[in-house]
């Protein structure tokens, strides 16, 4: 099937898009810290102990999700803000070599209430001239973390349940790849998108901004989701710090989605069911040929120890 060209990114390339203060991209991290931002380095913690930027506190990815990339409640991700010495009034730099993970730590970072929050472009694991080790996690809370949430910007799946109803019903981004938009690669229980969606894959979306391009809605503000919470968050702060687009986030993503079959979906596909692995059983006509072997196998042993039992007791009397 032929795919419409107008979906292959869902946004145009030229309108200029309003950046916000509180929450952008930014390509030098000397500004930032000479004006005292905290940085918070997402990257594993063994290389964040290594060496990092100046007073970087380690803040692992896999320090905010829960088994099977869930998201933990914000209850855990606002103690876990606090553990690193952070209470939500400070401006915060957050670094780290691999980009989703990077911006999945500062969208959860700027959704969890942050003041200010900024994502260093660049890669700085090779930027020795600030080598210092970073500072893990405390056992306990340095901070309690006083920041209201940004509520306004969390989309939950009753929301997109009542909001899909609406008219018109809200603009939708998805930054899966587009095999996935399509239903032709699936990874959660059935293939699809949310209905009315467009797809913008977050690879072509973060390679448009590395070339220079401005990446802009086509109207008004968008609800944008991709596979799971870490994909979502990450392609939120992809667009909203990244490109400047009003965007909101369904965490939950297409995989929270498509495990609820009763709820609407576009392009639905669902992969054949993996056939469970059992013993093969032999026909029924073969069992029998085998209880009959056994069966006569059996009483023969028992005939040769009755018979030599027999003489043994003869020679004996």
């Amino acid at each position: 099937m032929r795919r419409p060209a107008a979906l292959a990114l869902g946004f145009a390339l030229s309108v200029p898009a309003a950046h916000a203060s509180d929450f952008s991209y930014v390509r030098d991290a000397a500004p930032r810290l000479d004006a005292g931002a905290v940085v918070v380095d997402s990257r594993p913690l063994a290389l964040c102990q290594k060496g990092s930027l100046k007073g970087a506190r380690c803040l692992p990815a896999s320090d905010l999700l829960g088994p099977h990339r869930r998201l933990p409640n914000l209850f855990d991700i606002r103690w876990a803000l606090g553990a690193i010495g952070l209470n939500g009034t400070e401006t915060v730099l957050v670094a780290g070599d691999e980009p989703t993970a990077r911006d999945f730590v500062a969208g959860l970072l700027y959704l969890a209430g942050q003041r200010e929050v900024a994502v260093l472009r660049a890669p700085f694991g090779r930027d020795s001239s600030h080598a210092a080790p970073g500072i893990g996690r405390s056992l306990t809370r340095e901070s309690i973390y006083q920041a209201p949430a940004r509520d306004e910007l969390w989309r939950l799946r009753g929301d997109m349940v009542s909001q899909l109803k609406d008219t018109p019903p809200p603009a939708l981004i998805d930054g899966r790849s587009e095999s996935e938009f399509w239903g032709e690669t699936v990874r959660a229980a059935r293939g699809g998108r949310l209905p009315g969606a467009e797809s913008a894959p977050a690879a072509t979306v973060r390679a448009a901004l590395a070339r220079g391009e401005t990446v802009g809605p086509r109207t008004g503000e968008a609800v944008v989701y991709a596979h799971d919470p870490f994909d979502g968050i990450a392609f939120f702060t992809l667009l909203r710090a990244g490109a400047g687009i009003a965007a909101r986030v369904y965490p939950g993503g297409w995989a929270e989605w498509a495990a609820d079959g009763s709820l609407p979906a576009d392009a639905a596909t669902y992969p054949d069911r993996v056939a469970a692995i059992t013993a093969v059983k032999p026909p029924a006509t073969a069992s029998r040929g085998i209880y009959l072997f056994a069966g006569l196998t059996l009483a023969a042993l028992f005939g040769i120890a009755g018979y030599y039992l027999g003489r043994r007791r003869a020679r004996n009397a």
